[in-house]
């Protein structure tokens, strides 16, 4: 396998392109449902030029994909391309998505949240000073 240098170098560009975080978003927003180019520019507040040229990338490595709605072009995540780590079945990107899906079903896009309460290690621990 390490020695199959075009699936390599594919899977060296797919984590390239998705290490950007505006194709990040994109790709988590395409993971809920299929959206066309405007809404997929206002969700993430980017001008339709900005968010066309990042689905572009997305596109060339077949990871949407476009499909005729009408007068409308439809961006459609193409999850098999992802193989195991495919934003419906890979646990990092359903553990960033899951903060959101609130928000998205509400019709507005959320950046990651931070956590107020206390940490996972300290959720368990008193606070009034007693054992425990």
């Amino acid at each position: 396998m390490l020695l199959n240098n075009v699936l390599v170098e594919r899977l060296s560009r797919t984590f390239r392109a998705l290490g950007d975080p505006t194709r990040s978003k994109l790709v988590l927003a395409l993971s809920l449902r299929e959206m066309c180019v405007t809404e997929l520019a206002e969700a993430l507040g980017s001008s339709l030029s900005a968010t066309s040229h990042q689905l572009r990338i997305l596109r060339d490595l077949d990871l949407v994909r476009v499909r005729r709605s009408g007068r409308s072009q439809v961006y459609v995540l193409n999850e098999p391309a992802f193989g195991p780590c495919s934003p419906r079945s890979c646990m990092a990107w359903r553990r960033t998505l899951a903060p959101d899906q609130v928000a998205w079903n509400q019709g507005a896009v959320a950046g990651p949240r931070r956590v107020t309460g206390p940490s996972p290690a300290r959720a368990g621990r008193r606070h009034d000073g007693g054992g425990g």
